[in-house]
């Protein structure tokens, strides 16, 4: 991979993102079956080799050390055997397979406790019970659904509402029926089911779309990897900036055209050299450096699905804020929240609220490095593009008549606001004190417009979800 080998400080750079990513509850892992390596008399073995290995012996057919799941099944199917057989005894195989322990690689994962919502495009169950035993004292309290073509299901439909860790299985899961990928015709079918629009598991890929996607141990291969690799962009490759997605894994490492086609046109999908047992090790011993007692830490009672917006810093003229941290770079379709800086503690508390109603905000409460001028509001004005909801919060800090930053955000936020249908609410102004609405010192757009008055300072449940709601319809339009 000459050209295209990172450097040390490349690396180290990518491990400070995915650990500050993770802490932030935007990381969600996609696990392959190279992650699945059990121990079988005293030895670590890949689980799936050794499905292959014991799938060739109960049909009849010659085995060979290199032997993958699909590579059996060509060679059963060659010698007229029929594909139905094939899933009941990969069950009997895995039935009959007795563990000590469950897999070192899963259990390292599990103790990351942010880690809440896990893809598998694995159909073996060891993921789920490494889960229920590490979080749960062995309790089936870990929510598993699994996607299979012509099957309907779907994350919950409040996805910042799931009970607890919850796992996915992409390619299906275990059964004795051909509903799990087997071969690599399985796995082309369930890709096309997965792009039907009456059996695409939408809320799974409003998810997949916004969050930063971690994949260790998919066997992609190639068009597969790029394939898979677009699905979870809700834009072209070459302009999609919203998010990085890391990949990991021996097979990925070896895909020197998959490596050649990211680094030209998905700047922001990162490959990590090194092996997926590898990366584990190395992630966990990073984690719990930092995270000393983490391991041991009680679950939650919910998990965060919903992105979080990032924490790099940024500053502007007069310190007015818009950003939950100073992230310079917003998700698409986060709501804008934008104010003169008295009011930070208040709008603090509305943007804590918000995040717990399950809403991304966009909020700044830090000066950063970022300098001041047209680069800058370049910047800003793009986030007002993407933002779902533009919400000026209003109070007498914003009557004064001095220069200030918010009202070069309101006024894009207006003309902004003119390209869309009357039927579409876009500006929300807020207000959290007692302000007129016909004060001569306000925009003449934003005294015109519906506001919100907080409630004793809080946000009343009905308009939390409206909010939410606004932001969900606009996220689906954007598909």
């Amino acid at each position: 991979m000459t050209g295209l080998r990172m450097t040390e400080v490349h690396i180290e750079r990518l491990w400070e993102q995915l650990i500050v990513f993770i802490e932030e509850g935007r990381v969600i892992p996609v696990i392959g079956p190279e992650l699945v390596v059990v121990e079988i008399g005293g030895r670590p073995v890949s689980l799936y080799m050794y499905l292959a290995e014991q799938l060739a012996k109960r049909l009849g057919i010659d085995a060979k050390p290199a032997d993958t799941l699909n590579t059996v099944a060509c060679r059963y199917l060659a010698q007229g055997g029929q594909r139905e057989d094939l899933y009941p005894t990969v069950k009997l195989v895995l039935t009959d397979l007795s563990l000590d322990k469950m897999p070192e690689t899963l259990v390292k994962l599990a103790k990351i406790r942010p880690l809440k919502l896990f893809v598998t495009t694995c159909f073996d169950p060891y993921l789920v019970k490494t889960l229920n035993q590490v979080r749960y004292a062995g309790k089936s309290n870990t929510e598993v659904i699994e996607f299979y073509p012509g099957s309907t299901k779907d994350l919950p439909d409040e996805v910042d509402q799931l009970s607890g860790t919850t796992v996915f299985h992409l390619f299906g899961k275990l059964t004795a029926a051909p509903d799990y990928a087997v071969t690599d015709e399985d796995i082309l079918e369930f890709m096309h089911e997965l792009q039907s629009e009456h059996t695409r598991p939408k809320l799974l890929f409003d998810v997949l779309v916004k969050q930063d996607l971690m994949m260790v141990g998919c066997q992609l291969y190639d068009w597969l990897g790029r394939f898979f690799v677009r699905i979870g962009n809700r834009h072209r490759l070459i302009i999609s900036k919203e998010k990085t997605d890391f990949l990991v894994g021996d097979q990925v490492s070896k895909e020197i055209n998959l490596a050649e086609f990211l680094l030209h046109f998905s700047t922001r999908t990162k490959i990590f050299p090194l092996q997926a047992v590898e990366f584990v090790d190395e992630l966990y011993r990073r984690w719990t450096a930092k995270h000393p007692g983490d391991a041991n830490c009680p679950e939650p009672a919910q998990s965060v699905v919903e992105a979080i917006p990032s924490s790099d810093n940024h500053t502007k003229p007069d310190q007015d804020a818009v950003d939950d941290g100073g992230s310079e770079r917003m998700r698409s379709g986060a709501v804008f929240l934008s104010y003169a800086h008295e009011d930070e503690s208040a709008v603090s508390s509305i943007k804590n609220a918000f995040e717990k109603a399950g809403i991304e905000v966009w909020f700044d409460k830090d000066s950063g490095a970022l300098r001041v001028g047209d680069k800058f509001k370049s910047r800003i004005k793009t986030n007002i593009e993407q933002c779902s909801l533009f919400v000026p919060i209003i109070s007498r800090n914003t009557l004064t008549q001095e220069r200030r930053f918010f009202r070069f955000e309101w006024k894009y936020a207006e003309e902004c606001a003119d390209f869309y249908p009357d039927s579409r609410r876009f500006i929300i102004p807020l207000v959290i004190d007692d302000t007129p609405p016909d004060d001569p010192n306000l925009d003449e757009y934003i005294r015109e417009l519906h506001w919100e008055r907080l409630q004793n300072g809080q946000c009343s449940a009905a308009f939390l979800t409206e909010i939410k709601h606004l932001q969900r319809a606009y996220r689906r339009s954007m598909e």
